[in-house]
């Protein structure tokens, strides 16, 4: 019968020290986020108080040595990869997509998803990370293929444990049945570089005048061919807002530039 008794009091002691210990909710939402999710909190007498400066916060232990030690795992949770910036360009008849991070613990690669109604991706490629590093770092796919329309593309990051992380969603608006033109001047050297993306193999001319209509270059019988086409010519003028012109038999359109 003393066992028993001394068995109950052990019990009860420990079951008064459990009701002692409750969880403090908010102070196990700081251990377990960071100081950025308080909004409020419960002063002694168990009036609310309004929290403006979340270094007065105290972190707590939550509830018990079990869950301390469940906290101190989830501090301790490194992602694969911190991620600097993901971005995609237009660029002629293609997409540049880049990215760069600035940590990779155990990462294995990455998987460049594209996607035409941004619901449903599919990879395109996949691409080796470094796999450990503290330094910035940068990559980059050109998506030689995209679609007409809108193009939507999203990074996935892959741990070499399986564990993975998504980017944020980037769109490229692509139309390709229209010619596009785009003119690099550079007025030091006396080039102009043209770039075109042709939806059809052509023939086209093209030209540059002042804004008074004067006809500085004249490039006839230009040859295009279907997708990009690098076109280069050495023009001697003054620095000044110039037109270029190109036109073919079924098209034409001007394009301003600053020499």
């Amino acid at each position: 019968m003393k066992i028993k008794l001394y068995i109950l009091g052990i019990l009860s002691c420990y079951f008064c020290n459990v009701q002692a210990q409750k969880v403090d909710s908010i102070k196990l939402r700081l251990d377990v986020f960071g100081a950025n999710v308080a909004a409020t909190t419960m002063s002694d007498d168990a009036t609310p108080v309004s929290i403006t400066t979340y270094d007065k916060v105290s972190w707590g232990d939550g509830f018990g040595v079990n869950n301390r030690a469940f906290i101190q795992a989830l501090r301790n949770v490194v992602l694969p990869i911190t991620l600097h910036k993901f971005n995609a360009k237009k660029d002629a008849d293609a997409v540049n997509v880049t990215w760069s991070t600035t940590m990779e613990k155990n990462a294995l690669h990455f998987e460049v998803l594209r996607s035409t109604d941004g619901k449903k991706f599919e990879r395109i490629t996949t691409v080796g990370a470094k796999g450990n590093s503290n330094e910035l770092l940068n990559y980059s796919f050109r998506d030689t293929k995209p679609v007409n329309g809108t193009n939507y593309y999203q990074l996935k990051s892959v741990d070499r444990d399986g564990t993975f992380t998504t980017s944020i969603v980037v769109a490229v608006q692509f139309d390709l049945s229209k010619t596009e033109v785009t003119i690099i001047a550079n007025s030091a050297n006396q080039t102009i570089k043209v770039n075109v993306y042709s939806p059809v193999s052509k023939v086209a001319n093209f030209s540059i005048a002042d804004i008074n209509g004067k006809i500085l270059l004249n490039a006839k019988n230009v040859s295009l061919q279907k997708g990009n086409n690098a076109l280069q010519y050495n023009l001697n003028a003054a620095p000044q807002l110039l037109i270029g012109l190109l036109s073919s038999a079924n098209d034409k359109s001007a394009y301003k530039f600053y020499y």
